[in-house]
């Protein structure tokens, strides 16, 4: 092979090079900008469910959200109904949110924290707002000295509300329930008995119940008493 060959064919192998080259930094440059595969984007994490009286699962949300445009249209009740986030007695001005809780440590339908005046506790392993049947059951404190919800509801003579008030009763979507006071009973502790339907019932007609202390003991710190405010459902 003379010279001119041999310069002729390094040229060649050198411009192969610089293609080689060029390819190679062409495909570098597509997989450092192309997007990489990503997790596939999933929703927010399974939420907890509660027992229906149907036996379905009731999805309830990881933490209360704010009412996004809260409806004024009552819907009837259907189906396992929802989670409550928000609830309203006009009557007597109180309005706050609904916490969903289970049981005490007692086996007792918890009630709200207790430096929660205005908030209501719903038991979440019953009956929901707007269900088609069994009592939902909520819980809303009373203090010894006044101050909260149970204090505006009840008193010694006897129930503030009167029949045909208003409770309403909102999910975070804003879809709302509402019911219409029928009627309150205090019974003593000693006197109520657990496997009645005064306060839990699963099946049947839908309605509402409200449990509150009353008859506070000094000597003992323990409330004597129990008050059941019953509601029923309305649409209009």
């Amino acid at each position: 092979m003379n010279l001119a060959e041999t310069l002729k064919n390094r040229k060649v192998q050198i411009a192969l090079a610089g293609v080689a080259l060029a390819i190679a930094l062409v495909l570098a440059l597509v997989w450092i900008l192309s997007p990489k595969n990503a997790p596939a984007a999933s929703g927010s994490a399974s939420p907890a469910a509660s027992a229906s009286p149907s036996g379905e699962a009731i999805a309830l949300g990881e933490s209360q959200a704010p009412v996004a445009s809260p409806s004024t249209t009552c819907m009837a009740p259907a189906g396992n109904g929802f989670v409550p986030a928000k609830y309203a007695i006009e009557k007597i001005g109180a309005e706050a949110d609904v916490i969903a809780l289970d049981t005490d440590e007692n086996g007792n339908i918890a009630a709200p924290p207790k430096d929660q005046p205005k908030t209501a506790s719903w038991w979440d392993k019953g009956p929901a707002p707007a269900s088609e049947q069994g009592q939902v059951v909520l819980s809303i404190h009373t203090y010894r000295n006044g101050g909260a919800v149970g204090n505006d509801m009840y008193s010694d003579e006897g129930p503030k509300l009167q029949p045909g008030d208003v409770l309403k009763l909102w999910d975070a979507q804003g879809n709302l329930a509402c019911y219409e006071f029928v009627k309150a009973e205090k019974i003593a502790l000693e006197d109520f008995d657990k496997d009645s339907n005064k306060l839990v019932r699963i099946d049947g007609d839908p309605g509402l119940a409200i449990i509150i202390c009353w008859d506070f003991q000094k000597d003992t710190e323990e409330w004597n008493s129990r008050v059941f405010f019953h509601f029923k459902p309305v649409t209009a």
